[in-house]
């Protein structure tokens, strides 16, 4: 039996060195990023699940200047499109790779609709269909920034660049509600996968999953995320998918994998669970703290862009 020797390690295992602070205030710092076509205030963006983002949430954070992805479940994409057109506003869609997804892809066409973004959103996107899937993309939307995902090794990361992908979203397995580890073994570690896979790659990286406290999201940018994509995160506000649900006179919305039986509609295949996320009211408060607290990060790295938080030495705690 061949055993994988290489310590891995999550975010909580490591901590970023301070450096020396060369800003006058924390408010110079800039957490803005590149990412395709556009320019956003933050790297950090919600989960593409049903359980966490709906249109007014998209809308809501476009308006803001923040990134999105509309999930692909039960969604009238033809109809979200023109509503976000209408209000002159960035298009950002997710499909799957089975036969619906092309369906919907060609409606779109047909309308002469062509997103800004496509998320190509699917448990394992190192396979034979994704790659199908993301050479009609390329075939038909030329200026579509194609984001793909998940995956959580420097092989894949190679191949998919090959097929075409503008951007790749890693991680198998570690968010809150997914329970892909316990059901089948397999599993990175954030940490090491964000590393590992950054190294490698030519284009950028999305991490995606195990943000647990704000400072996970600059150790992301630390070991190579160019984006962050968190789940938990942005549940339970106003501005989250889902209906607010009372218990007990405490208030809570539901939070569910996209591969829970809450979320499938072939009960086969349950790789997610369902929790209650307490009601946090206003995603406002949310949106200025993780901008406050980035901007801190970069103050502590000694720059005043979110790049200089790549060169920031980083130290293993066990």
């Amino acid at each position: 039996m061949r055993i994988e020797n290489d310590i891995e390690f999550n975010y909580d295992n490591i901590y970023l060195v301070p450096q020396k602070s060369i800003v006058d205030s924390r408010k110079e710092c800039n957490t803005s990023v590149k990412f395709g076509h556009k320019t956003f205030v933050s790297p950090v963006y919600p989960s593409n699940m049903k359980s966490v983002v709906n249109k007014d949430t998209c809308k809501y954070l476009a308006n803001r200047g923040w990134f999105y992805s509309m999930h692909r479940f039960g969604n009238d994409v033809l109809k979200f499109m023109r509503s976000m057109l209408k209000d002159s506003l960035f298009t950002s869609i997710s499909v799957g790779i089975k036969e619906e997804s092309y369906t919907t892809l060609k409606l779109i066409h047909d309308d002469k609709l062509i997103p800004d973004y496509i998320t190509i959103d699917v448990a394992n996107a190192w396979s034979l269909k994704a790659e199908k899937m993301i050479k009609w993309i390329k075939d038909h939307f030329q200026s579509s920034f194609l984001i793909v995902g998940n995956v959580a090794t420097p092989d894949s990361i190679d191949e998919i660049t090959n097929w075409g992908a503008d951007a790749i979203k890693i991680g198998i397995s570690g968010g809150k509600v997914c329970i892909t580890k316990n059901k089948t073994g397999f599993h990175r570690p954030m940490a090491s996968t964000v590393i590992s896979c950054s190294e490698i790659s030519k284009i950028p990286i999305i991490a995606d999953g195990g943000i647990v406290e704000h400072g996970d999201i600059a150790k992301a940018i630390a070991c190579g995320a160019t984006m962050v994509m968190a789940g938990s995160l942005f549940a339970g506000y106003d501005e989250s998918a889902g209906s607010i649900i009372e218990i007990d006179d405490n208030y809570y919305k539901e939070y569910f994998g996209s591969a829970s039986k809450f979320n499938k509609s072939e009960q086969e295949h349950i790789e997610g669970k369902k929790i209650l996320i307490k009601y946090r009211g206003s995603m406002d408060k949310l949106l200025q703290e993780l901008l406050e607290d980035l901007r801190s990060s970069i103050s502590y790295s000694g720059g005043k862009n979110l790049k200089d938080l790549r060169k920031v030495k980083k130290i293993i705690c066990y």
